[in-house]
């Protein structure tokens, strides 16, 4: 893995990690030592110790997954360095004072990395020094004059109907450029669509379904909640329409950073805090916006990603409100064969033509 400096150097003691490339072949093993990594990234300069990676030779701690093999961790060990296991295998490798199970909350591993600072002589309490206040994240204003919520309501009633034989695709000059699976279980790009998708670029408001054949065969395919995510994530920075200011929302677990990565350092920081506060205490929007330190544009951006990801639930029944200006479309109910079923579709996506 290629060595960075994780952390600005500041007023305590520089602490020297080894982040190490897994040898299984798994995808998750490689997204959780990514995601061990982003805390890293997200924290520096807010704890008391400098933490930079470096190569293993020179490392006070070493990361590893849980399949790295036992010889060459015992030799790291008999060096004296200090183990950290990230584990994609709860069963066979469950949590323990120095194993995280796959995906962990950033809390967990600052945690535990002051536990094992603590092992290395440092008997001070660790606390964490003042947050630094993330970057204000720059609003994205629709290209075209769709409703910004119309692409995420198309996946949610897609989600609801469920019909995994059904397969959608958006067109653009050139021909079809994305392909979704009729249950939004999974969607097929190339890598540059996905990562327009990602960083929020690709104005997903001014995309029209259309009914469609099954993807090419060298098409990757790529997890719905991923597109969910990153669709919910970069509509609008007002609240979803499904969601309340008044209401108080729990977190009921972690999204996998990992997979999901922000585009940038700034949205990561924004996520990870907004994400944190609502771990540690329920809270409706406004609320806790403060309590992360930001601003309520990203934490409303952040809580309509965990919502539409089923992550967090309501704590108490919504209050009376005055009158909104928008309610969540109702769901169609599939009937009378395969054309009954696209005229349900036409009516509350606004789906394109059909055969």
């Amino acid at each position: 893995m290629s060595t960075r400096q994780s952390a600005a150097p500041g007023s305590g003691p520089e602490r020297r990690i080894a982040l190490i490339k897994p040898s299984a072949a798994e995808e998750q093993a490689g997204h959780a030592v990514q995601l061990f990594d982003s805390v890293l990234w997200v924290f520096k300069g807010t704890t008391r110790s400098s933490w930079v990676t470096t190569p293993a030779a020179a490392a006070d701690i070493i990361v590893v997954h849980h399949s790295e093999p036992a010889d060459i961790i015992a030799r790291w060990r008999d060096e004296g360095k200090h183990i950290v296991v990230l584990s994609t295998d709860e069963k066979h490798h469950p949590a323990g004072p120095r194993t995280l199970v796959y995906p962990f909350p950033a809390v967990k591993v600052l945690s535990m990395l002051e536990h094992v600072e603590a092992e290395m002589g440092n008997n001070a309490t660790v606390a964490p020094s003042a947050p630094v206040a993330a970057a204000p994240i720059k609003p994205r204003v629709s290209s075209s004059n769709a409703d910004p919520w119309s692409f995420v309501e198309a996946l949610r009633t897609l989600r609801t109907v469920n019909n995994s034989t059904l397969w959608l695709m958006c067109k653009g000059p050139q021909g079809p450029f994305l392909w979704l699976r009729g249950d939004v279980g999974c969607y097929y790009c190339d890598s540059a669509t996905a990562g327009a998708i990602r960083a929020g670029t690709l104005d997903l408001s001014g995309l029209s379904l259309q009914k469609g054949t099954p993807p090419p065969g060298n098409l990757p395919a790529r997890s719905g909640a991923e597109l969910f995510w990153f669709a919910t994530y970069h509509a609008s920075a007002s609240l979803a329409p499904w969601l309340n200011d008044k209401t108080v929302y729990r977190l009921i677990r972690w999204p996998d950073l990992g997979r999901v990565r922000a585009h940038d350092a700034a949205e990561l920081t924004t996520q990870i805090r907004v994400v944190a506060a609502l771990a540690a205490e329920a809270s409706a929007p406004a609320k806790l916006a403060t309590r992360a330190q930001t601003d309520m544009d990203a934490a409303a951006r952040t809580l309509n990603a965990l919502a539409s990801c089923a992550l967090i639930e309501t704590t108490q029944p919504t209050p009376t409100a005055p009158k909104v200006t928008r309610t969540e479309r109702s769901a169609p109910t599939p009937v009378g064969g395969l054309k009954q079923f696209l005229r349900n579709m036409r009516k509350h996506l606004r789906l394109g033509g059909t055969s």
